[in-house]
């Protein structure tokens, strides 16, 4: 509840266009940050053996790995914790008669 009413008052604040300059803003600097650490990270830091410029391929394709692997076991998960569906019972013509009838 508490949360519903931060997200409204959110909201009547905050319109679309703001929102979309702030999302363009936030992107447009991280590129130049994401830049700086690929480009011009300097070579002699180096962490577990390897420098800050190939950390900043690693990570973000761990990260992709991961994502796409989460997604793959929660849709194994949810495939093995559905129950399977009831099978259809096809009516013989006798029965079909006899709900006929009973309608």
């Amino acid at each position: 509840m508490c949360f519903k009413l931060l997200v409204q008052r959110w909201e009547s604040h905050v319109n679309n266009k703001t929102l979309g300059i702030l999302l363009f803003t936030l992107s447009i600097l991280t590129m130049i940050g994401y830049f700086c650490w690929l480009f011009l990270a300097p070579k002699d830091i180096v962490i577990l053996g390897k420098p800050l410029s190939e950390w900043a391929l690693i990570i973000p394709v761990v990260i992709i790995v991961y994502a796409f692997l989460f997604i793959v076991a929660w849709v194994g998960w949810a495939m093995a914790s559905t129950p399977p569906p009831l099978p259809l019972i096809k009516k013989t013509p006798e029965e079909e008669e006899e709900t006929e009838k009973e309608e």
